[in-house]
């Protein structure tokens, strides 16, 4: 079975493929893992990559950065600083817009229908 080394900074669950899972336990963030190679077609991994909560060595890392900083460039979320502070720009964006107007609709009397 092929592998490779990844470094997880959230706990997930990568799965079912083929009636396969893999996860990532609390004890296993910020540490290089053996991955099997199935997990990079999940969804769970692509969107982990994306967001930079997971690091891949030798792709985005190399081991000897991963062993001596493995935190290097995270944010306390377990994204990468630009994805956190991307994502706190919009929070505070959306709290500063101005909130929509409400409208409200005249109530219309019901005809009787008895007369």
């Amino acid at each position: 079975m092929d592998t490779f080394l990844m470094i997880c900074y959230v706990a997930a669950t990568f799965g079912p493929w083929n009636g396969l899972t893999f996860s990532i336990k609390p004890n296993n963030i910020g540490m290089f893992v053996e991955a099997p190679a199935w997990i990079k077609e999940t969804l769970m991994f692509k969107w982990l990559l994306k967001d930079g909560s997971i690091k891949v060595a030798d792709e985005t890392i190399t081991r000897k950065q991963g062993e001596n900083d493995p935190m290097e460039g995270m944010s306390a979320s377990g994204k990468t600083e630009e994805v956190a502070e991307a994502a706190e720009k919009e929070i505070v964006e959306a709290a500063e817009a101005p909130a929509p107007k409400k409208t409200t609709r005249k109530k219309t009397a019901k005809k009787d229908d008895a007369e």
